[in-house]
């Protein structure tokens, strides 16, 4: 998946790791993060050092909410 700004410019791409996760590249190709499966359909966001930075909650309507931490 190709990952994009607020503005439309493309910043980089993510794509599936092991368990369902996904990791995310700058547009050097640099490792910036990884997003792994948490309880009911959450996901958990992690910086490139493994720290977490935020989670995603499914919405009531389909698609994810964001919340940092």
């Amino acid at each position: 998946m190709n990952d994009y700004d607020a503005n439309g410019n493309k910043i980089g791409h993510s794509s599936p790791s092991f368990f369902e996760g996904m990791n995310h590249y700058d547009n050097n190709g640099h490792k910036v993060g990884e997003s792994r499966p948490g309880f009911f359909g959450s996901m958990k966001h992690y910086d490139n050092k493994g720290n977490k930075q935020g989670h995603s909650e499914p919405g009531l309507f389909g698609g994810f909410n964001y919340y940092d931490e």
